[in-house]
Parts: structure tokens; C-alpha cells; sequence
């Protein structure tokens, strides 16, 4: 690493400022839209997004109603098992 970086100071030379803005000014041109905050494509894509997460919402709500309309909040599940009980005083130690 040491010799690239003496090859690089001995016999580099800086860029030219102008060159290097006119390769800036390209870079700007070929950003993703979607990325621009302000631009068009991004704010579909907020738009999009808020949309999905706004339905996303709607549908659990929905499922929460039901759930709760149908009576059991926790489910029926847990009303269907055989619950086994223990027999806690079952004592091996006789």
C-alpha cells in the first residue's frame, strides 16, 4: 500500500475543477427520481406507499371487528382444546 501511495503522490496531478464539475452536472442528470426528494417519481412513490399502509391498516381493523363481533377476542381456538389438568399431587417419592 505504502508504494501506490508514494506512485499516487510522486506522479498523480489533481484533476482540472472544470472537469470535474462537468462530470458532477452528468452525475446529477442520471439520479433516480424516486430518490429526488420533491421530484414527481418520488413523491408517487410516498404516495404509493401511504396508500399500501393505509390499506394494510383498513384490513387489520376489519380483522379486529370480526374477531371481536364474533365473540371470543383471543380466539375459539383455546375453547376447542382438551385442556389436560395436572395432577399435581401425584407424589413418586412413596
Amino acid at each position: 500500500m505504502a508504494a501506490i501511495k508514494s506512485l499516487i503522490t510522486s506522479s498523480g496531478n489533481p484533476p482540472n475543477v472544470e472537469s470535474v464539475r462537468d462530470v458532477d452536472r452528468r452525475l446529477k442528470l442520471c439520479k433516480n427520481p424516486e430518490k429526488v426528494v420533491g421530484s414527481k417519481a418520488y413523491l408517487a412513490r410516498k404516495a404509493e406507499e401511504e396508500k399500501k399502509a393505509e390499506d394494510k391498516r383498513n384490513r387489520k381493523a376489519v380483522e379486529v371487528k370480526n374477531t371481536v363481533d364474533d365473540g371470543d377476542p383471543f380466539g375459539d381456538e383455546l375453547g376447542r382444546q382438551d385442556i389436560g389438568l395436572v395432577d399435581y399431587d401425584d407424589d413418586d417419592e412413596d
